[in-house]
């Protein structure tokens, strides 16, 4: 009876990333799960109390963001000497994987119109990477005490992430075809180009 509990709330939880991926979180009711999961919308009530624990567990469950080590990985085979090589690097592996992870994408669409507990979640895992990215690259040398590393960060980061949530609804933007890798390419000259004479 506990196996088949468990394997019912991984059948729902399994729901819940595969509408968001496909069909973004406007499909994301307690019907449509119910539906995609094949088990009566009953099940959800008893096993998650509602859409709201639901979607707080889904986000406890999954790996939306990488890791600070993934992000990182094998230091030693990384061609980073400057800090402002590192920020370089950190800031273009964010944005690589970010373009993989489309249920996360849809994640921040949704919290940009309205917030709830998979956004909440999802949004503390995310903060405490970008502060676990700032702890790195200080270790990685002194900020220029005449730039505020931090909000130059922000700004950088929240270009990333617009220009890819944008970039899966309209393919240019400021004359820029992202749905040609020579698109990215330019965007990743641009952030390198930025944080070099940033932190000089």
């Amino acid at each position: 009876m506990a196996r088949d509990k468990a394997e019912t709330k991984a059948r729902i939880l399994t729901a819940v990333g595969k509408l968001l991926a496909e069909s973004g979180f406007k499909s994301l009711g307690v019907n449509a799960i119910a539906r995609e999961a094949g088990v009566d919308k009953v099940l959800i009530y008893r096993y998650f109390e509602g859409l709201p624990t639901l979607l707080q567990q889904f986000a406890q469950a999954g790996d939306y963001w990488l890791s600070m080590e993934a992000l990182v990985g094998d230091e030693s085979t990384i061609e980073a000497e400057t800090l402002a090589d590192w920020m370089t690097y950190l800031l273009l592996e964010f944005m690589g994987d970010l373009q993989e992870r489309s249920i996360t994408q849809e994640i921040l669409r949704w919290e940009l119109l309205e917030g709830n507990e998979l956004t909440d979640e999802l949004a503390q895992v995310r903060d405490q990477l970008a502060l676990d990215s700032l702890k790195f690259l200080k270790g990685k040398g002194e900020f220029p005490v005449d730039q505020d590393v931090p909000a130059i960060s922000a700004v950088l980061i929240a270009g990333v992430v617009y220009l890819t949530l944008r970039a899966k609804i309209h393919n240019t933007f400021m004359g820029i075809d992202f749905s040609a890798p020579q698109g990215w390419q330019r965007i990743e000259t641009a952030l390198a180009s930025i944080i070099q004479s940033t932190m000089q």
